[in-house]
């Protein structure tokens, strides 16, 4: 399954981004398509449509010229007096008209159609203009005659034009509404498919995501009743290592109550004895203590405490004559009392590896000196381990609290598990770990744990469970 986690990932991107793009297309065609439809109605609106207004307003000026010019005929044959100005300005307003209409953009085939409007309406004037040329030199018979024959036909060809171009405008509006109606049917149609289709991917992206989640979760269930049941395998092995380690431990101890029993309050052997049964006794604090954390799933159980004092003071009972054999000092400097937030066995665990790693690693220095300090952290407690060894090499200060990690051509026997047991210890118990060093002078470990509220109930301290 986890093997085709990156194809189902895969396939399910994909399907979303062809949903997206499907969404994109019918966005972007939607828009190309009011484009179109823009560019229709601004046709009709800004050009087709003047147009057949500017022509229809031509065509009645041509009627009104015709009517007046044939009144102006008829008056000077009755001997009326002629008066030009309202067929000038009926002339005047035909060709502000026609100049409006050629101020519009053209449509395929209206040049041409022109060019007839243009020749009928020059022959026109042209006989307009020779009529009242003969009026104003008094042949009013022959400008009569010229009216009611040449020129009547030129009105009427020159009017037949411009319908003409009327109607070409016509069927272009015509056409502009046929295509706007047909671009919409056609948007409609594709704009639907094209979300169906996005809808359809992004339906089936979502229920190949419910169903690569469910496979997902089912899966997570599995390997936590997995884990689960190999937690619980590992306490059981842990409590079978704990009972197959203690219950020697048990005989030993017992051992050594009877050899103490026996021997006088002088006698030198005495004194071994006693060490002998307060290592057994620190070796069954500190293996109940792991056992706690271990069962708690590696987290502290509520209300843990540890008394700082009485941990240090034990251990110093343990390690100081181990120093003296190595010729080394080892002291604590003074601190005030403060406890833990961890259990003894836990804390015992930790500072006993920090220890005995530094006393390990002295080497051949010209002070062979281990310093213990206890300080206070703003809500926690530091506790610092300062040697006088030949310090730690720079390629290794990232790595020393990882497992198995130790140093070059080291000739100290050891599986490099010590320091990576006091990080996991500390760090599982809301803390951190630290290392200070400088190479040929020495190294300061340390770690701090958040302080025990005062409150919290006080677990059996180490000297309690030693007899002396």
């Amino acid at each position: 399954m986890l093997e085709r986690l990156p194809s189902i990932l895969l396939s399910l991107f994909a399907a979303f981004f062809v949903a997206i793009g499907s969404f994109v297309i019918s966005a972007a065609y939607a828009e190309h398509r009011a484009a179109e439809i823009d560019a229709a109605a601004m046709s009709l609106a800004e050009n087709a449509t003047p147009s057949i207004m500017h022509l229809a307003a031509a065509r009645a000026e041509l009627r009104h010229t015709q009517a007046l010019l044939s009144d102006l005929a008829n008056n000077a044959v009755m001997g009326r007096p002629l008066d030009r100005h309202e067929l000038d300005e009926a002339r005047d307003n035909l060709s502000r008209s026609l100049d409006a209409y050629l101020g519009m953009p053209v449509y395929p085939g209206e040049l041409k159609q022109w060019q007839t409007v243009a020749q009928e309406l020059g022959k026109l004037n042209m006989d307009i203009d020779r009529a009242l040329s003969l009026l104003a030199s008094g042949h009013s018979g022959e400008a009569n005659k010229l009216v009611d024959d040449g020129v009547r036909v030129d009105f009427n060809a020159t009017s037949e034009a411009v319908m003409a171009s009327i109607e070409l405008n016509a069927r272009q509006t015509r056409r502009l509404a046929v295509e706007i109606a047909a671009i919409r049917v056609r948007s409609r149609r594709i704009a639907l498919g094209l979300n169906t289709a996005s809808v359809t991917f992004a339906l089936l992206a979502c229920a190949a995501a419910t169903v690569q989640i469910r496979r997902h979760v089912r899966l997570l269930w599995r390997q936590g009743v997995l884990l689960e049941r190999r937690a619980d395998e590992l306490e059981q092995f842990a409590g079978r290592v704990a009972h197959d380690v203690l219950s020697p431990l048990g005989s030993v101890a017992l051992s050594l109550d009877l050899a103490l029993r026996r021997c006088d309050e002088g006698d030198p052997v005495r004194k071994a004895l006693e060490r002998g049964r307060q290592a057994i006794a620190r070796v069954k604090c500190v293996t109940d203590g792991l056992l706690e954390f271990a069962r708690a799933g590696a987290r502290p159980e509520p209300g843990a405490r540890a008394e700082v004092r009485p941990v240090i003071d034990d251990l110093m009972g343990e390690l100081v004559p181990v120093a003296a054999e190595l010729g080394a000092e080892l002291r604590v400097e003074p601190f005030a009392p403060c406890a833990v937030a961890a259990s003894p066995g836990v804390l015992t665990s930790i500072l006993a590896n920090l220890i005995r790693n530094a006393l390990k690693y002295l080497g051949d220095a010209a002070v062979c000196r281990v310093v213990i300090r206890v300080l206070d952290a703003r809500g926690g407690v530091r506790i610092e381990v300062e040697d006088t060894g030949p310090g730690v090499a720079p390629a290794l200060e990232e790595m020393v609290f990882e497992p198995h990690i130790r140093a070059q051509g080291a000739r100290v026997p050891g599986l490099g598990l010590g320091l990576a047991t006091v990080k996991r210890l500390t760090e599982a118990h809301g803390g951190r770990v630290g290392l200070r060093t400088v190479l040929g002078k020495g190294s300061i470990f340390w770690f701090e744990l958040p302080s025990a509220s005062a409150e919290a109930t006080r677990a059996p301290e180490i000297g309690s469970s030693t007899g002396a």
